[in-house]
């Protein structure tokens, strides 16, 4: 057979120019492997698994990257290498030093319980207390060394009726608010009122919320240790949401908008956005505290709404206090009530947590 193929190529070639022999053979039978060369199962499966975990740990990396979180103090963080702070010290002085009468005219003026006598105490009244005074001391003198040192905070007495930070959250945790304004028409010592407040409510179990609208940070500032948090401001700026805004207190578990960085002025102008920011803060916690600092009736106009209470923090009860608690009174505040931060102690903090003054 490949004689005769071999001669048909040859007279093949030599009729036609073109054709070129092909010099080929037949050498063996292919056969069928026994097993194939492809695919392997095996290292395709295990290739295939390793790739999935690699973009899996990418995925997952890239997500908590891009989502902040890393950036932000966890909710609840403990402090477990911070000193805590006594916050009773303050008040053993006034028992070492009673008798150097630095406590004398608190004690005198104490003595009457109406409003009437607490403001009236100066022209008729200031010699018949120097003459009571010497004769009630000793009685003092006599049981103060029988009395025990749980009952040191009871020389503070109402003066003007004013309820001291427990009474305001009890009130609030029993009414139901969903607003606090705080008006503190001292300055920013009064300011201590709202954060104390805040934190007695969010001990008891609720949702808090501080929004400071103070100029100075007075009540952000003792429960974030920094004024350089973004706040209210950047949020009426539309320079931050509601989530770069809001804040874990370093010492309870309520939250807080600070004043914020942006500009004051640019803020205001979109101060009508402040109703809408209380509902929406009124929606996710169950009570909202606002300080104010030394605002009026107007001021506070747009923070009112459903369900709110309207506080005055004071220190003294001096004529300025009077006048601002009036003026909120005769301008549709009627339900105003006068707390005052003075003598409150607060409880014991949670373990790994520094008490705050």
């Amino acid at each position: 057979l490949e004689s005769y193929m071999a001669s048909y190529n040859a007279a093949a070639s030599r009729k036609d120019r073109k054709y070129s022999p092909v010099a080929a053979s037949l050498i063996a039978q292919a056969q069928v492997p026994s097993q194939p060369y492809f695919p392997k199962i095996g290292p395709i499966t295990g290739a295939a698994a390793a790739a999935s975990l690699l973009l899996m740990a990418i995925g997952t990396l890239l997500g908590e990257l891009f989502s902040g979180r890393a950036m932000r103090p966890a909710a609840g963080a403990r402090f477990t290498d911070i000193e805590q702070v006594a916050m009773p010290v303050a008040r053993t002085e006034p028992a070492i030093d009673d008798e150097g009468r630095a406590f004398a005219p608190y004690e005198e003026a104490s003595a009457g319980h109406s409003i009437a006598e607490a403001e009236l105490p100066r022209p008729a009244e200031s010699e018949p207390v120097e003459v009571h005074a010497p004769a009630a001391r000793p009685a003092e003198s006599v049981v103060r060394p029988s009395e025990p040192r749980g009952s040191a905070p009871e020389p503070r007495q109402s003066r003007l009726g004013e309820i001291d930070v427990d009474k305001a959250a009890e009130k609030l945790i029993a009414s139901g608010a969903a607003r606090a304004i705080f008006v503190s028409p001292e300055g920013d010592e009064a300011a201590a009122s709202a954060v104390l407040v805040a934190r007695e409510v969010s001990d008891a179990g609720l949702r808090v919320l501080l929004l400071d609208l103070t100029a100075s940070g007075a009540a952000s500032r003792p429960m974030l240790d920094s004024s350089l948090f973004p706040g209210i401001t950047n949020l009426l700026a539309s320079e931050a949401q509601f989530s770069d805004v809001i804040h874990p207190d370093l010492y309870s578990d309520a939250h807080v908008i600070p004043v914020g960085t942006a500009d004051p002025v640019r803020a205001m102008r979109a101060a009508d956005r402040l109703p809408i920011i209380m509902q929406s803060l009124t929606t996710a916690y169950d009570l909202v505290v606002v300080e104010c600092g030394p605002a009026d009736a107007q001021g506070i106009s747009r923070l009112v709404g459903d369900g709110t209470e309207v506080f005055l923090s004071m220190l003294e009860a001096d004529d300025q206090v009077t006048q601002a608690a009036v003026k909120l009174i005769e301008n549709g505040y009627p339900d105003v009530t006068l707390v005052t931060p003075v003598g409150h102690e607060p409880g014991d903090p949670l373990p790994g947590r520094r008490s705050a003054a």
